[in-house]
Order: C-alpha cells, then sequence, then structure tokens
C-alpha cells in the first residue's frame, strides 16, 4: 500500500523540463498526450485483466474447496460410522467370534482411521497460526514470502500424509476381503450375523477410505491449479486465489461448511491485505502480490470500505485501508472519489503504521497525477464539506512538529509539488485575495532572499539581511510557500542532525521545485549558490540498509542542480522498490544517473 526506511518508494520522477513540456502541449490542444508511465514492476498482461474474471476464478476457487472440505467432512461422518459400528457390534457384541486376523484388523482400522483425522487438524491448526515476518532492519532486508511456501509444504505434507495412509488401509482391507477370504465370510460357524457385520464395517472403511483419498487428491489439485491461475499473468508472486481457497477450505474444517460459503470475497480480501501488512511485507510488494484482487476492490465498493475501516478500531484494517488508495493510483475515476481522500486528512496526523500508510497513499498518488496532462482541478485540492482540502493538511503537518516521521512527511509534500496545479497554487495563495496577485517573479525574489537568508544564519555567518522592502514583504513573509521553504531549508541545514539522509534528499528536492517554479533563470542560480554548500555536505551517501531507486534520482536531480558531481552509487545498495525491491545492477545505476543527471542539467545550465 508497517514501514521500514524507503520501503514505499515509488518509481519514476518528473522534472521541470517535463512539467512544461505537458503544459506547452496542453496549450497548444494536444488531443493525444503521453500516457502515464508504468512503474517498473508492473505487470501489463495482468493489468489488462478484467476484475469480473477475478470475481470468477475466486468463486470457482470457493466452490472446489467447499467441494473438497465436504468431501473431508462426509469421510469424517463415515469414519464416525466405521467407530461405532466397530465397538458397538463387533469389537462389543461379537469379538469373541472373530478371528485374530479380523480383530486386529479392525482395532488397526480404527486407530488409524483416527490418527488420520487428527493430522488433517493438527495440519490445519498449524496453517492457521502460520504468520512469517519479513525482516525488520533495513540492512537486512531480503523478500522471499516464506509464508505462502510454507502453508503449501504443510498443505501438501498433510494432505499427503493422509491419502497415503487411506491407500494403506485401503489396501489391508482389500487383501483381507479378496487374498484372506476364509471364516467368517464363507462359514456358518460363528455367532449370528458376524459375516454380514463384517461386510458392512469393511463396506464402509472401503467407502470411507475411497473419499478420503479423492479428497486428499483433489485438494492437492484444486489448490495447484489456483495457484496457476494467480501466476496466469506473470506475476510468480501473485498469491491471492490460493490463499482465498485456503481459507474458504480451512474456514469449512473448522466452523462448518455454512460458515465457509458465507465468507465475503471482499472481506477476505481486506483481511489478507492487512495479514501481508502486519507480516511487514513492504506495500508496493503487497500491491504487485495482489495486483488483481486489489483492482477488483476498486470496483466493488472497496472504496466505501476504505471510508469506514480507516475510522475503525482495528490497527490492521485501518493500516490496509490507509495503503490500499496508493495502491488504486492506476484505476479510472480513482480522482473522483473526494470522500476517499478526505478521509486520509484524519489519519496522517498520527505516529503510527496507519499515518505512514495514509502518507505513502498520498505520495502514490501524487506522484502518479504529476505525469497526467488532463485539464482538471487537483483532487487534492478539492475543499471538503468541512472546509480545508488534502494539500492544506500536508501543509500544516510540514510547519508542524507531529511525532509522524519527518521522511514519510516530505517525501508526500515533495511528490503533490511535482504538480503544476499544486505549485500554482502554493503560489497563488501567497495573495490569495488579490485580483492581480503577486507574479512568480517577484515571489521568485523574496524565495531567493529568504533561502540567503537561511543559509547565512544556519551556517554561523552574519545574518542574512533582505534586500527588498516593499510592501509586499510583510504578507509574503507570513505565506505558507515561506514558511514551507524555510521548513525545508531547516531539514536540510546542519543543525538538523537527527534528519535522515532520505529526509534530507526530498527536502532538498521539494525546495528545488518550490525555487524553479518562479521561472527566473537569474533566481534559480542565486538560490542554488546558495544552496550548493549545504547540498555537497548534507546530501552525501551514508551507511544503511539500501537506498531506493527514487531516492538515488531525487539525489542526483538535487546535486546536478547545483553543479556537483554524482556520488557513487555503486558503494550502496540501491533497490528498486517498485520491482519488488531487487537490487539494481551497477550498469542500471549508471545508466540511470547519466539519465536523471542529463535532464536536469539540460533544463538548468549552470556554473556555480
Amino acid at each position: 500500500m508497517a514501514p521500514t526506511p524507503n520501503k514505499t518508494q515509488t518509481n519514476g520522477s518528473i522534472d521541470t523540463h517535463m512539467r512544461r513540456t505537458g503544459e506547452t502541449s496542453m496549450q497548444k490542444g494536444n488531443a493525444n498526450p503521453r500516457p502515464p508511465e508504468r512503474p517498473p514492476g508492473d505487470c501489463p498482461s495482468s493489468h489488462s485483466r478484467d476484475p469480473k474474471n477475478f470475481e470468477r476464478q475466486a468463486n470457482k476457487a470457493q466452490t472446489r474447496a467447499l467441494l473438497v472440505a465436504a468431501l473431508h467432512k462426509l469421510s469424517g461422518v463415515l469414519g464416525i460410522m466405521a467407530l461405532t459400528w466397530a465397538t458397538v457390534v463387533l469389537l462389543g457384541g461379537v469379538v469373541g467370534n472373530l478371528s485374530t486376523w479380523d480383530f486386529y484388523l479392525v482395532s488397526a482400522l480404527l486407530m488409524i482411521e483416527s490418527f488420520r483425522l487428527f493430522i488433517i487438524q493438527i495440519f490445519i491448526a498449524l496453517v492457521s497460526r502460520i504468520l512469517y515476518r519479513e525482516k525488520r532492519h533495513a540492512a537486512e532486508f531480503e523478500f522471499t514470502d516464506k509464508q505462502p511456501k510454507l502453508v503449501s509444504t504443510l498443505n501438501f505434507m498433510g494432505q499427503a500424509l493422509s491419502g497415503s495412509i487411506a491407500i494403506a488401509c485401503l489396501f489391508l482391507t482389500a487383501y483381507r476381503i479378496y487374498i484372506r477370504g476364509s471364516p467368517p465370510f464363507s462359514s456358518d460357524k460363528g455367532a449370528r450375523h458376524i459375516a454380514a457385520s463384517l461386510w458392512i464395517f469393511y463396506m464402509i472403511v472401503i467407502v470411507n477410505f475411497a473419499i478420503a483419498v479423492l479428497s486428499a487428491m483433489l485438494n492437492l489439485l484444486f489448490r495447484r491449479f489456483q495457484r496457476s491461475n494467480d501466476t496466469a499473468g506473470g506475476n510468480e508472486h501473485a498469491n491471492s486465489l490460493a490463499t482465498f481457497y485456503d481459507t474458504i477450505y480451512r474456514t469449512a474444517i473448522e466452523h462448518g461448511i455454512t460458515q465457509a460459503g458465507k465468507v465475503e470475497l471482499l472481506d477476505f480480501a481486506f483481511d489478507k491485505i492487512a495479514s501481508d501488512l502486519k507480516r511487514n511485507v513492504r506495500p508496493l510488494i503487497v500491491r504487485t502480490m495482489n495486483r488483481e484482487m486489489i483492482k477488483y476492490m476498486c470496483e466493488n465498493n472497496g472504496v466505501e470500505m476504505v471510508c469506514q475501516y480507516l475510522k475503525g478500531e482495528d490497527l490492521w484494517k485501518r493500516v490496509a485501508a490507509a495503503n490500499l488508495p496508493g495502491f488504486w493510483y492506476e484505476e479510472e475515476k480513482i480522482d473522483t472519489k473526494q470522500d476517499l481522500f478526505w478521509s486520509l486528512r484524519e489519519r496522517v496526523f498520527g505516529a503510527g503504521k496507519d499515518a505512514d500508510g495514509s502518507l505513502n497513499s498520498i505520495e502514490c498518488l501524487a506522484r502518479h497525477w504529476s505525469l497526467e496532462r488532463k485539464k482538471r482541478p487537483h483532487p487534492f485540492l478539492v475543499d471538503s464539506p468541512y472546509g480545508g482540502n488534502l494539500l492544506d493538511t500536508i501543509v500544516n503537518l510540514m510547519l508542524m512538529e507531529t511525532r509522524s516521521p519527518v521522511h514519510f512527511r516530505v517525501r508526500a509534500f515533495e511528490a503533490c509539488c511535482r504538480d503544476l496545479r499544486v505549485l500554482n497554487h502554493l503560489y497563488r495563495e501567497v495573495d490569495p485575495d488579490s485580483e492581480q496577485p503577486m507574479d512568480k517573479w517577484k515571489i521568485g525574489r523574496y524565495l531567493v532572499d529568504l533561502i540567503d537568508k537561511e543559509v547565512q544564519k544556519h551556517s554561523g555567518k552574519e545574518r542574512g539581511k533582505v534586500t527588498v522592502s516593499d510592501e509586499c514583504w510583510a504578507q509574503f513573509s507570513n505565506s505558507n510557500l515561506a514558511k514551507l521553504c524555510i521548513k525545508l531549508a531547516v531539514l536540510l541545514s546542519p543543525e538538523s542532525e537527527n534528519v535522515r539522509i532520505v529526509g534530507r534528499i526530498y527536502s532538498a528536492k521539494a525546495l528545488m521545485l518550490l525555487l524553479q517554479h518562479c521561472d527566473d533563470v537569474t533566481h534559480v542560480r542565486k538560490a542554488a549558490a546558495a544552496l550548493k554548500g549545504w547540498i555537497e555536505t548534507r546530501i552525501i551517501l551514508e551507511p544503511q540498509g539500501y537506498y531506493a531507486k527514487a531516492d538515488m534520482e531525487a539525489a542526483e536531480k538535487v546535486r546536478a542542480w547545483v553543479g556537483l558531481q554524482p556520488l557513487s552509487w555503486s558503494s550502496v545498495t540501491v533497490r528498486d522498490i517498485a520491482n519488488l525491491s531487487r537490487v539494481m545492477s551497477p550498469e542500471d545505476i549508471e545508466s540511470i544517473v547519466q539519465s536523471v543527471r542529463g535532464i536536469s542539467e539540460a533544463d538548468h545550465p549552470m556554473e556555480v
């Protein structure tokens, strides 16, 4: 959508050149705008699959699971019948007339059947309690998702052992009937009805174990089939249908067929997303594992349920609900779900995983929308009925001292700043009541003076002096735009020792985007010259578990902006978070760095 540093990064970035190009295209009436970029790791074939198809597959999985569970239940009923018949009629009534072979065989079959049923129950109990957690420390990060593998292994072992026992019992029963024959089946001696009683018992046993074998074989076959359906779109980590099948089967065994039939697909989907996040699987990996199910959720009342769960008391349901809007960033008409965005506002001020998940979602949505070329209001700028909008909330969150980690807040704000609509709004808010608002050039001049003043102050030098003195200065210095720039500069300054490198990278990137929007090369160069010293000493590689690809891109854009050389990314681990957090090769890193710096330097050629 349980965060650790950098685990929620999405791929892709946009610079001033790209935004200006898009703006020019709209002004020229471009009828074929460039489609949004698709993050690496997304499988086009799986995106094109109809959510209705997923629902049909899930219904088939439920039917198959109920069938297998019903066979198991029927086998259990026949086992009880065999046990009752043997204890009451054979071992209780005519035990003295049984041959030694029959006595031991009947006793052994009863104990083996009880053991077989116990095996099924114990393996189901083990499966239901598996909660394999990914490693939490960033330096030990790995993703193998061992839980589905453990579930599959235990399921195979349980069903294979149960089926093997049933086959062995069938063989023993057949050996008794067809090979040994003889008394009491072919003799008139002994108690009355002894032959009929044994025949009835052995027939019940044969039917019971035949059904048990069929149940075990179908279970293994159907589960493998569901696993194949999950990965049919080329996504080897998908496991939604197999998990749904397991859930229905386990519910039917533990609580009955009727209860299993009442399991709703949407409720299961929320439970699975919450469970995956609870296991500390990174949100974007959770999205990859459950892509089709997440798409189904969006189109089947999932948005309404997210709004409800965001207000609920179940922590992990809130965490799942907070991350889901970010998973839906590519879905059609998601930008029209204003209730969803207003609901996110209520969670971002916390310090828990639900607040982090909400900021993750805001970041994903903002990054995707910044690539669009539509002429419409930005969804985060639409005011709620109670006043205020989501962007105002993010701005307030940036300016406040809250318990939430800085890097989550800064990444969300930086993603918003990639969009021209957001930047225009922030600039417009400097003088919102004027019919002719302050022009960008003047705002840029003020911003540069503010930054220069802040750098001088935090560098221990004489306090910088503001070079403008007109009547607009007092109003500008109290605007949110001015406060944001000061806040970002403070986060980047050497005095903010507790701010992690990721927070500093995105603080610098957001500040760069705000300054570049003034569209005045002279002001932009002056700001870059003022910040060069800080960026040189603060945007550097520090020991930590890994850097995300987006971190690398943002850092290199900022360093290229002020004319600094690239960092040595080959000396650290860089992961492509949007592509199952795979470690990037030195060749890929070098290619991306060159591309990023080429774009940045082409947009703002400067020598400082």
